[in-house]
């Protein structure tokens, strides 16, 4: 050791006090725990990925602590470790009940400890319904001219959002007649290749750039099908969005609208940007759908992350790249960013709207990936299932009250809790084999780049 600086021997005895202090913490935790389970209180140790601002994390999770304590009587003690090792190895040990975590973090989990998922995070996407005719002489320009006619439905269109569209059109187009259709995509296919069977169809839509092949079945039909758009025109839009809950998220292709890459085969042989080698959307599910596709790429990098790789596509570094997606919602809306993809991160810098306009026209959307599952809520192997009862009713009792979706969001970014099973994360593990990733990378990475992050912090 004599070799060793006094400032390497400081840092090593430095990171076994850490590791020690982690252990007491913990240690502490677990008597207090016992005390309160003595006097005949049942307690939950519940934690939190530091995903977000801690404190906001700790202030969240006391306000939905203190509800549970007075609806169920339980008593919940909430904590943000500072990784996700942590999270992973208390739930495995027992220090924690409950956590919310990413998929890789339960894949973990799951593996090694037998966690078992209970509930997802779901969040909403603002969806209308649009009505699509052909660009023909004696083709339907209005919905009036519905009446009597007939119009693909896809199955997509559910709920509320069905409800209005079938009122408009009854409506506005009395005595017209619904054709089924599995997806947008078949409705969209039908309206060019079957004329004699439908003259309009209908999709689900959200706002997208001008030239994204992503937002509606029109536009994804002119991925595979190239003149799709000239040859369709939306004749009709519901009026207002309806909110639609979701347990999953994208992630999707870019490329220059000038670049000469229409479709993903165009992107064979060219150079491409990926996130990083962790990144779920951003590379991991984009390579298993090109790899699908039968696409060999050119020269592969990884950029670091989102906005570098939005960035090279626009710079022409690279031809193609990918990143996460998410549909636009009405934080998009007020702060003028229009989209909720990774593009959004460079329009928030734009002054006006012209010049974002400009940019998502230039930088487009090819294609998405296969969904990519939601945060889960899950429990340590052995949790008794008359405390998980109680514990989910009221949380969702929680969700019900007026303050309880904002504290929610905050918290895991999502506007409801549904229940699942540990199938829902079947594809995810089956994405990272075909990647040639392991959860364990990814946790590496993540933890890496929170360290970072206190570092950045700090200084």
């Amino acid at each position: 050791m004599s070799g060793v600086s006094p400032a390497k021997k400081w840092l090593a005895r430095g990171g076994f006090t850490v590791i020690a202090l982690v252990f007491v913490v913990f240690g502490w935790g677990l008597q207090h725990r016992a005390r309160l389970e003595r006097g005949g209180e049942e307690v939950i140790r519940m934690l939190f990925v530091p995903s977000v601002e801690q404190g906001t994390l700790v202030r969240r999770g006391d306000e939905l602590a203190r509800f549970i304590r007075a609806d169920s009587g339980l008593s919940i003690r909430t904590a943000v470790p500072t990784s996700y090792a942590a999270v992973i190895q208390a739930l495995g040990t027992g220090q924690a009940d409950v956590a919310w975590a990413p998929a890789f973090a339960y894949a973990i989990a799951n593996q090694r400890y037998g966690v078992e998922a209970r509930l997802q995070v779901v969040r909403e996407v603002d969806l209308f319904a649009i009505i699509v005719a052909r660009v023909e002489p004696h083709s339907p320009q209005r919905p009036e001219e519905l009446t009597g006619r007939r119009v693909a439905v896809p199955a997509t269109i559910r709920g509320e959002l069905r409800q209005r569209l079938i009122e408009r059109l009854n409506r506005l187009a009395p005595g017209w007649a619904e054709v089924p259709a599995a997806s947008n995509l078949e409705a969209m296919r039908m309206l060019l290749e079957q004329p004699e069977a439908i003259e309009a169809a209908a999709s689900t839509h959200v706002f997208s750039g001008p030239n994204d092949l992503v937002g509606d079945g029109r536009k994804e039909l002119a991925a595979s099908r190239p003149g799709a758009l000239r040859e369709t025109r939306i004749i009709d839009r519901t009026e207002e969005p309806v909110a639609e809950q979701t347990s999953s998220y994208y992630g999707c292709i870019l490329a220059r609208t000038d670049s000469g890459v229409g479709r993903l085969a165009d992107l064979a042989g060219e150079p491409f940007a990926f996130s990083d080698e962790t990144s779920t959307s951003g590379h991991i599910f984009a390579r298993v759908l090109l790899e699908r596709e039968g696409i060999r790429l050119g020269h592969v990098y990884f950029a670091g992350s989102h906005p570098n790789v939005v960035q090279a596509v626009a710079d022409g570094k690279a031809t193609g790249g990918a990143t996460y997606y998410s549909p636009p919602s009405e934080k998009e809306v007020r702060d003028h960013t229009l989209v909720g993809d990774a593009r959004r991160l460079i329009t928030k810098r734009m002054q006006d709207d012209e010049a974002r306009m400009r940019f998502i026209s230039e930088v487009r959307l090819l294609a998405l990936t296969d969904p990519i599952p939601n945060d889960v809520c899950c429990v340590r192997r052995g949790f008794p299932r008359r405390l998980w009862e109680r514990f989910e009713a009221s949380l969702q009792r929680f969700l019900a009250t007026a303050d309880g979706p904002a504290a929610y969001h905050d918290l895991v970014a999502g506007v409801a809790a549904a229940p699942c099973d540990d199938r829902v994360f079947d594809g995810f593990r089956d994405a990272l084999h075909k990647a040639g990733v392991s959860a364990s990378q990814m946790l590496a990475a993540e933890e890496s780049k929170l360290k970072a992050k206190s570092s950045g912090d700090r200084r």
